[in-house]
């Protein structure tokens, strides 16, 4: 019997522009993508969200599939590329909802209940609409001031990861990723504070 390569191997397979192996990994990773997308979508039991699990999940891969020139090293690599991605589907639903309601009747949202890591994202409500949208300008702020502590809050605030699996993630201490978190939060409160 032929043994599966590593997942590490079908995605620099895929990386490479090989036909299927961007689906076997995919396929191989969907569970946990569902995960993410989960936590991301149903925090602190929400379940109103305008979008699905399933729907966040295959939106992220059609994204994946038409990223020109897309570069994955490894699983870990993968996982970071998908917060980005995640965040990116959330942030442009929250653009859409907006849109559609043209500007009126967005919640205020008091300075100390921003940035809660357990606090939901989508949920349907206009306020978060905003919350989103102003947290993903700050983040785009933070991004040119230093790009990892911006991955620390996607992994954490967009995708749900917490802050141990984020340190496996990114090969540091738990420690160190919420010294960086502490970091990213304060830097976005002080850019929220409008």
């Amino acid at each position: 019997m032929i043994e599966d390569p590593p997942l590490t191997e079908w995605i620099q397979r895929a990386a490479q522009g090989e036909p299927g192996a961007f689906d076997h990994v995919f396929t191989r990773l969907y569970p946990e993508l569902r995960r993410i997308a989960h936590a991301r979508l149903f925090a602190a039991g929400t379940g109103g969200a305008s979008m699905s699990t399933t729907e966040l999940v295959h939106e992220s891969f059609l994204r994946f599939v038409r990223a020109p020139g897309l570069a994955l090293a490894d699983r870990r690599h993968f996982f970071t590329y998908a917060a980005t991605v995640m965040r990116h589907v959330v942030v442009d639903l929250a653009r859409e909802h907006r849109a559609q309601r043209r500007g009126g009747g967005a919640a205020h949202v008091p300075l100390d209940d921003l940035l809660p890591a357990d606090e939901p994202l989508v949920d349907g409500d206009a306020g978060n609409d905003e919350l989103v949208l102003r947290i993903h300008d700050a983040l785009a702020e933070l991004e040119q001031v230093d790009p990892a502590l911006a991955r620390i809050v996607e992994m954490q605030y967009f995708a749900g990861y917490s802050q141990l699996e984020i340190a496996g993630l990114i090969d540091a201490s738990e420690r160190t990723v919420r010294r960086q978190w502490d970091k990213a939060r304060a830097f976005l409160l002080d850019r929220l504070r409008v």
